[in-house]
């Protein structure tokens, strides 16, 4: 009996633990201090609502590990595809294709814009970033170890 008690115990604790990272943790999860300072920039309605998908934050899995910098699209930006695009990456068998994209917008380390300008500079993709072309807008701390910097155009 003293044996299932302790096993018990020691289930219950550990049980927080393994899952802690599953769920509301995410920083894609809402009332974290990057979705609450997406959500303050009405010009990234568009990004935040993409953010909000369903299962987008496992896709992403070590992409929005912190600390990283987030190329965010305004809505302007977003236009250019057109507001049926825009929806479609939103349904659930779109959610890898969405996950894929914004790995383009994420950038591993905290930066801001100089040193994102400066080249040499690859997004969570793996892909070189190119910025050429691309206006750069005023920096938002999305929290202690992320950066969001509005951009005007998507990225190709």
């Amino acid at each position: 009996m003293k044996k299932v008690s302790i096993r018990l115990l020691l289930v219950a604790f550990l049980v927080p633990f393994i899952f802690g990272s599953c769920g509301s943790s995410s920083v894609l999860s809402s009332g974290s201090s990057l979705m609450s300072a997406m959500a303050s920039n009405p010009s990234l309605s568009t990004m935040t609502n993409l953010l909000k998908t369903p299962g987008l934050s496992n896709l992403l899995g070590k992409a929005i590990k912190e600390p990283f910098t987030l190329l965010a699209p305004t809505n302007n930006a977003f236009s250019s595809m057109g507001s049926e695009a825009v929806a479609n990456l939103t349904k659930p068998e779109n959610t890898g294709k969405l996950a894929d994209m914004l790995k383009n917008y994420i950038v591993p380390g905290k930066m801001d814009a100089s040193a994102l300008t400066k080249g040499g500079v690859s997004s969570a993709s793996g892909n070189p970033l190119n910025l050429n072309g691309v206006n750069l807008g005023s920096l938002i701390s999305g929290g202690k170890n992320t950066n969001i910097i509005p951009i005007d155009k998507l990225l190709q």
